[in-house]
């Protein structure tokens, strides 16, 4: 049972001046509001904001079962198929209906946890279950908000095939919200790593042994860190986001799960059949001294190590784009490209392709999925060391966020720099790729340096 929307979308203005988080202020205590947000940086994709809530359908993955709600509470559909499949299925494709500088304007916004194709792998269920989230998260929307950072314009999309509907959402939106309540985020407690330092360079070690078996040739080994936590997860968001700035950043909202990304990493970006995906590997930290800051940049620029690093999971991804793309039409465009964020340079790489149709946007997310930059090479056989050695499981963290257009078009995160919330009690992780010359304790301050961010961002690590 596909959702229906308008055939062409109804276009409205919107105050421009009101910002992006006025609006979304306005939308966020309705079922499933989502903000994904580019930032007001220099970067190349910082351009759209795009904001819902309110969707005609929800799916919800757990344990490897699927189930379809539709806006009332009715269960549509369980089903124990690929989730990307049931997503298919419930998001026919229209490929002329994409927007000119519109680029959402119905369809999917929704996150994929990384265990989301565990069961489908033959990956053992992770020994801890210690968070509650879904693997995946997925809403049907038939309104949206976009801001356009560089036209300087905001407007309301609405392909809702029901006018009381769209009336309603104009209602939703003349209505100014009542000033909230004063409920700042708080942590309880500093962050604290899940595991101590002699145990990370344990399991470290575990890697280094299972690469000179021949097992492997690169392992993304990640560390949690969590806090007890109180108050407005929308707080922390807009007080993280103002120091981050990330191209990739999100805010997502169910019920007592809450979603904080500040992604600098694009996973996958169709547009009109063009596909792009850029990983990230390489990473050394910023420094408040210019020299140093520069020092620091000359040597990831000039690391062979890291360029290795880079070019193993550029050859990976090229394999996975190329399962799915036009035979020939895959290339690599950049090499170890240096982008600067606000606490770290990264190395960058840009690998292109070609969809034959559109409707192949939901295989493609299934063949490169989880993304290689957090995985390893060969990814299977590096997802299951990962699986043994890491003590939580990582849900939303290192999977991906995403919108997909009614169009095929879509763009997307690998969503690291991420928090996720459970209740009362918050998460982190900092992680990187071990390859066979890492040093372990290089290896372990990188996992902080990655996320001093977020965690110096509540004033404490």
């Amino acid at each position: 049972m596909p959702y229906a929307v308008a055939a062409q979308p109804l276009v409205e203005s919107l105050p421009f001046a009101n910002g992006t988080a006025a609006w979304f202020e306005r939308l966020r205590r309705l079922p499933q509001s989502m903000l994904l947000t580019s930032g007001t940086s220099s970067h190349p994709a910082a351009r759209y904001d795009i904001l819902v809530a309110d969707p005609l359908f929800v799916l919800r993955t757990r344990n490897n079962v699927t189930t379809v709600t539709a806006a009332d509470g009715t269960v549509v559909e369980t089903s124990y198929e690929d989730p990307f499949a049931v997503l298919s299925r419930f998001c026919p494709l229209q490929p002329d209906s994409a927007q000119p500088e519109l680029p959402f304007t119905a369809g999917v916004v929704a996150w994929f946890g990384y265990e989301l194709l565990h069961g489908a792998n033959r990956i053992e269920p992770h020994k801890a279950d210690s968070l509650h989230l879904p693997d995946l998260l997925a809403g049907f929307y038939d309104w949206a908000i976009i801001v356009d950072h560089q036209l300087q314009r905001t407007s309301l999309v609405l392909s809702c095939a029901d006018p009381q509907r769209a009336q309603r959402v104009r209602q939703q939106l003349a209505t100014v919200p009542s000033p909230a309540a004063d409920n700042p985020f708080r942590l309880q407690a500093p962050f604290k790593p899940e595991i101590t330092r002699d145990e990370y360079l344990g399991r470290f070690q575990r890697i280094i042994d299972y690469i000179h078996a021949g097992d492997c040739y690169q392992v993304n080994l990640a560390q949690c860190f969590g806090a007890p936590c109180e108050g407005d997860s929308w707080h922390a968001f807009q007080q993280l986001q103002a120091r981050a700035n990330a191209p990739f950043a999100a805010f997502l909202q169910d019920g007592e799960h809450s979603v904080m990304s500040f992604s600098p990493e694009r996973f996958l970006k169709v547009q009109n059949g063009e596909v792009i995906t850029q990983p990230i590997k390489g990473t050394r930290p910023r420094s408040s001294d210019p020299d140093q800051d520069n020092s620091n940049r000359i040597e990831l620029e000039t690391s062979a190590k890291d360029r290795a690093e880079n070019l193993m999971i550029v050859d990976l991804l090229r394999n996975d784009l190329g399962r799915i793309c036009s035979f020939g039409s895959v290339s690599v465009e950049h090499l170890f490209e240096l982008q600067s964020f606000t606490n770290v340079h990264h190395l960058v790489s840009t690998i292109k392709g070609k969809l034959q149709n559109p409707a192949d946007v939901f295989r493609l997310m299934a063949a490169c999925f989880p993304g290689g930059s957090i995985t390893g090479t060969p990814k299977l056989r590096a997802m299951q060391i990962i699986n043994e050695l890491e003590t939580i499981p990582r849900s939303v963290y290192c999977g991906v966020i995403a919108w997909i257009d009614r169009s095929g078009n879509m763009d997307s995160n690998i969503a690291i720099r991420t928090l996720v919330r459970d209740g009362n009690y918050v998460h982190c992780w900092g992680g990187g790729g071990i390859v066979a010359d890492s040093v372990g304790a290089e290896e372990y301050q990188e996992t902080f340096d990655k996320i001093s961010m977020l965690i110096d961002g509540f004033g404490n690590r």
